[in-house]
């Protein structure tokens, strides 16, 4: 599916980049002037709330992004109800945890009375939506759509903020992202069910049909498998780092690696324009293989190039201790960085060719190697251990996918035949 006027994968990874960076520099500035504006408690359960229900809805999602990315292109007819199903999944089961983890969490830290309590279901629920919009944009291949949204969001949820800090605590902070966020995810839901339902009355293109639903059922399975194993490391090594060296080193190490955690994201992100693509036009698949990886490997370089010269200025920004320790293992994830490519293109092919097993034990591999070796190193070399550990993990991942990946690059693979490439009796 490929709505009119839609821009190819570049405009697309484009759209997706510019997003990223321009959210994360308004994201900073937002908690910022947070903090200058809301007494510190009150920004501080405010961001446990949200942070805590981003992880419990992108944990409830099931992975639906990705599927969205790789079956909607072929859904025909299905193309206005697969979406709704699966946004109603994700809705139902981030709200299910949203009321375990009141039950098991630390709610008397997070929320100041009962009202409070009862509003975190739907923070969830909202943010479950909002982020999978972003991926039916994708898969529509109008990541713009998103874009647009995702700027929109970070500028007017900080006015939003800004304007009721007088009255309002740290409720005014969650409605504030909250509300914004109804807002944008209901217009841009207008604008793409507008586009849904005349997609579902479009024939789709020759030689691409939807697959049964148990190559469905494999595939959302797998996909989460490969989520939760992506998510193992950035949620055990912060742990692991404050148990090898405390608290205060650990500061240090939360500044840097969320800054390698966005470029992550973003790489992550833009395998979605090109998944989407390879499903709508699998004879064009290799050369869209290429530009895919070419355009991974051009955020890589620039990211790693602005780590290594933008990255210790920052440190320096947030104080002497973060520059003197953080310095080392900027530089060094910058240099992992660009070897991260090659585990992501082999993430995004399995995606399109609906075989997930290899994405899925490589990023296991990767996860077991990098904790491991954080776990041994940062004990005897502090946080550049960590560091070292990523260089290595990366290094591993991408010995192990060179030669199949060089293979489709090459055009010698001849497996991308599967279901969706078979010509219709």
């Amino acid at each position: 599916m490929r709505t009119s006027a839609a821009p190819g994968i570049e405009r697309n990874s484009l759209a997706l980049a510019v997003s990223g960076v321009v959210t994360a520099g308004v994201g900073l500035v937002y908690w910022i002037v947070m903090g200058r504006l809301y007494p510190a408690t009150e920004v501080g359960a405010a961001a446990a709330v949200i942070t805590t229900a981003t992880m419990l809805s992108a944990f409830g999602n099931l992975g639906l992004g990705a599927y969205f990315e790789r079956f909607l292109p072929v859904a025909g007819a299905q193309s206005f109800s697969l979406p709704t199903r699966g946004l109603v999944v994700g809705a139902t089961v981030g709200a299910v945890l949203s009321l375990g983890f009141l039950v098991v969490g630390p709610t008397d830290e997070m929320f100041a009375t009962s009202a409070q309590m009862a509003l975190f279901p739907l923070v969830v629920v909202v943010l479950s939506g909002f982020a999978l919009l972003d991926h039916v944009s994708i898969a529509m291949q109008r990541a713009d759509w998103a874009a647009r949204k995702n700027i929109a969001h970070a500028v007017v949820k900080l006015l939003v903020a800004a304007g009721v800090a007088s009255v309002a605590g740290r409720l005014g902070i969650i409605l504030s992202w909250v509300l914004t966020a109804i807002v944008l995810a209901v217009a841009l839901w207008v604008v793409i069910r507008r586009a849904l339902l005349v997609a579902a009355q479009t024939p789709p293109a020759e030689g691409v049909i939807m697959p049964p639903w148990s190559d469905q059922r494999r595939f959302i399975a797998g996909n989460f498998g490969i989520y939760v194993a992506t998510a193992l490391t950035p949620l055990i090594l912060p742990p692991v780092v404050i148990g090898l060296v405390g608290a205060e080193e650990n500061a240090y190490f939360a500044i840097v690696w969320s800054l390698v955690s966005a470029v992550i994201v973003l790489m992550t992100m833009l395998m979605g324009p090109y998944v989407a693509a390879a499903s709508a036009q699998p004879s064009d698949v290799v050369s869209l293989t290429r530009r895919f990886v070419a355009i991974l490997a051009s955020v890589a370089g620039v990211s790693s190039i602005g780590l290594l010269t933008v990255g210790p200025f920052l440190l320096q920004l947030a104080g002497p201790g973060y520059a003197s320790a953080g310095t080392p293992l900027m530089r060094l994830a910058a240099l992992a960085l660009p070897l991260a490519v090659a585990g992501l293109a082999l993430t995004a092919i399995c995606r399109v060719r609906r075989k997930l097993w290899p994405a899925l034990l490589v990023q296991v591999l990767n996860a077991s190697v990098m904790l491991t070796l954080c776990t041994v190193w940062i004990s005897r070399h502090g946080l550049q251990g960590a560091g070292w550990g990523l260089i290595v993990a990366e290094g591993v991942t991408t010995a192990v996918v060179a030669i199949p990946l060089i293979r489709v690059l090459s055009g010698r693979d001849r497996r991308w035949a599967d279901q969706d490439q078979v010509q219709q009796s």
